[in-house]
């Protein structure tokens, strides 16, 4: 389950970039490439806190978890 939500939170962190770049590239319109970013944000910051525990942090921040 926990790879699954990183999955998810990768493809839609390289989501977040390619649709600027489809909009720049004349592939997308400005309003539907709003909408799809504003879309993805709320899946990423919905999935990731459930894949992301204290331990992840702790090491992220040098603290020690065991003992």
């Amino acid at each position: 389950m926990r790879i699954l939500l990183q999955t998810i939170s990768i493809l839609m962190l390289v989501l977040t970039v390619l649709f600027p770049v489809l909009y720049l590239a004349d592939a997308m319109g400005e309003s539907a490439m709003k909408w799809a970013m504003l879309a993805v944000t709320v899946v990423w910051f919905a999935v990731t806190p459930f894949w992301m525990d204290k331990e992840d942090l702790a090491v992220v921040t040098g603290e020690h978890t065991e003992g």
